[in-house]
């Protein structure tokens, strides 16, 4: 019978897949006890002939000495003699320097290794890809950056918080790193391993500030070691502003003001690591495995926390986003819209109270009001049909100039040729072939001349309906009528376009585009810049429109949008920026803004929304 039962172990070990899970940390740790349970699950759920062994370093409260390695390595050989490991799952970085040390062991020496949580992310370009795969643990403090100022818009201060343990001040520089060239935000660092000291600083916090907590495991508090769930607590009774942290197992902590971040999740880095172990099982080479350097994090928002913080975590707008502690009563659920209809109803039995009072003077005020809005509406109306006329007349002007520049030189020409054709007659030079060619050559002239007509004729064409259209052609149809008269002036224009395409009205946005390119014009001319220059870009259904004029003065800013406001004098109406706010954003259901760029100005006209009905 004991030789059967020998017999049996033998096969067993001989078509088992023998893994270990090697842990960096004590499974009494809430990461390593995720890490731990989602392997076993995995490994269980999709390898049938699995024997799975677990083993925990415990760093945390034995220091990861030589010694103390060579003493842990000895307890393996001797516990495992008569296993040699196919697979090695190590989490965090002082298992994997483990195995790294004793990978010839020869218990692990034909073992393949996965890992995850690896914070040094050097090892990418270090560890053999024949032997290892797996997933680095990368933070992510650009993401919590972005999450910061969707929280708090007006944001001015962050503070870094962390201990001041080896793993805390490697992250803390991490953060530095990631924060060094950001501009109009004041980040303070405040890595101690005396929560006092932390708590000393943040009694004077800028209200709008926001604080991330990276690591806080090593922190003592009255000169006693604090539990590291505690440490979001005490802060929050100091702190009142939103907390960010960077790893999943913190965003649940009651009683803390914790509102979510881009986390370093526990789980997810177990399943992406089993998905390699399992490639690897089904026999892809490992050196086609490879690693993981991004998408093992969560984005997690805490509801309840942000409801207190007056933020809706869907109004944030962050995709994929986990929600978490999610109100759990009808009125935790619905307090908006109770309160909100609550509201509603007390207005309406008050307005129903009055009305009832004061029916017939409110009728009487209501039918003078009418009649005011109506007549007001009508002179609006009136107002912006005349401004529309005088917009259109000037730019008429404008245009007509162009085409004062387009026909010169096909006039000048003719005239010319015409005066030759008597000389070239009387040197009996002229015969049927110089006819032809002499009505050829003038007939061309006088079709690219009457082209300018149509294009002047449809360029002030009312749009009845909306169409769809190329942005690049309403472009360059105004381009071609102003390209002359800007030569003209030594003014170089330049277009780059994409292929967006959009619905509304052509004409309109062209007199748009005519009145930029028109100011950009008189600017450079009205500064005596000698190389002109007016570049014009379309991207993603947005118009850029730069030039090198010098820019508009800051102290009328915030007026050039204003009816009947211009810096030209007699020679400007003041209205064609104007009209084309009104055209760009009543009609088109766009934006339409500028910016002071290097030696000059730059407009935006925002089409994005344009095929949106308004």
């Amino acid at each position: 019978m004991k030789k059967i039962l020998l017999l049996f172990i033998f096969l067993t070990n001989i078509f088992a897949i023998n893994i270990l899970i090697l842990n960096s940390y004590s499974p009494v740790l809430k990461w390593t006890a995720i890490q731990t349970h989602t392997l076993i699950d995995e490994l269980q759920s999709k390898i049938k002939d699995a024997t799975i062994f677990v083993e925990d370093l415990d760093t945390k409260r034995f220091r990861p000495t030589p010694q103390r390695y060579q003493n842990y390595l000895i307890y393996l050989k001797n516990k495992y003699k008569n296993i040699q490991f196919d697979i090695v799952i190590v989490t965090d970085d002082n298992a994997l320097n483990f195995i790294r040390d004793y990978k010839n062991e020869k218990i692990f020496k034909k073992a393949k290794i996965f890992f995850e949580g690896i914070n040094n992310l050097s090892l990418s370009q270090k560890l053999d890809k024949h032997k290892f795969a797996g997933v680095f643990e990368r933070k992510n403090p650009l993401s919590n950056l972005e999450i910061a100022k969707k929280i708090n818009p007006n944001l001015k201060t962050i503070y870094v918080v962390s201990d001041n343990s080896t793993s805390g001040n490697k992250t803390i520089r991490q953060y530095e790193n990631a924060f060094k060239y950001i501009k109009g935000i004041n980040f303070i660092y405040l890595n101690s391993s005396s929560l006092e000291k932390i708590i000393n600083v943040l009694k004077n916090y800028d209200k709008n500030s926001v604080l991330m907590l990276l690591t806080f495991g090593s922190m003592r508090y009255h000169n006693k070691p604090i539990d590291v769930m505690q440490v979001p607590v005490v802060l929050s009774k100091y702190y009142p502003n939103p907390i960010i942290v960077h790893t999943d197992i913190y965003i649940n902590i009651p009683h803390t003001n914790i509102i979510g971040g881009d986390c370093t999740d526990a789980k997810q880095q177990a399943k992406l690591n089993v998905e390699k172990l399992i490639q690897y099982i089904n026999h892809t080479p490992m050196e086609k495995i490879g690693f993981i350097l991004k998408n093992a994090n969560t984005i997690y928002l805490n509801v309840k926390n942000l409801s207190r913080f007056g933020i809706n975590a869907k109004d944030l707008k962050i995709p994929n986003a986990v929600l978490v502690n999610k109100p759990t009563s009808l009125y935790e659920i619905y307090k908006v819209e109770i309160i909100s209809t609550l509201i509603i109803f007390i207005i309406i039995i008050i307005f129903l109270i009055l009305l009832a009072n004061k029916n017939r003077q409110i009728n009487k005020l209501n039918k003078n009001l009418e009649q005011k809005i109506k007549k007001a509406i009508e002179e609006n109306r009136k107002q912006e049909q005349l401004l529309f006329q005088q917009s259109k007349l000037a730019a008429m002007g404008e245009m007509i100039g162009a085409i004062a520049h387009q026909w010169r030189q096909p006039l000048n020409s003719l005239a010319l040729h015409t005066q030759l054709l008597v000389e070239d007659f009387l040197d009996n030079k002229v015969d049927e072939e110089y006819l032809y060619k002499y009505e050829k050559n003038h007939m061309d002239t006088i079709q690219f001349m009457s082209k300018t007509i149509d294009d002047f004729r449809n360029f002030f064409a009312k749009d009845k309906e909306k169409t769809k259209f190329y942005l690049k052609d309403a472009v360059l149809e105004v381009v071609q009528l102003l390209d002359k008269q800007l030569m003209n002036h030594h003014i170089f224009i330049s277009v780059n376009y994409d292929e967006s395409e959009i619905v509304g009205y052509k004409n309109e946005l062209k007199q748009v585009i005519l009145n930029v390119i028109n100011n950009a014009k008189d600017a450079v001319l009205a500064n005596n810049i000698e190389k002109g220059k007016i570049d014009i870009e379309i991207k993603d259904k947005i118009i850029y429109i730069s030039d090198n004029a010098g820019g508009i003065p800051e102290k009328i800013q915030n007026r050039i949008f204003e009816p009947y406001f211009t810096t030209k004098g007699t020679k400007g109406t003041g209205i064609g920026l104007y009209m084309s706010k009104i055209i760009i954003e009543e009609h088109l259901n766009g934006k339409i803004y500028f910016e002071n760029i290097e030696n000059g100005t730059k407009f935006i006209i925002d089409l994005k929304d344009a095929n949106e009905n308004k």
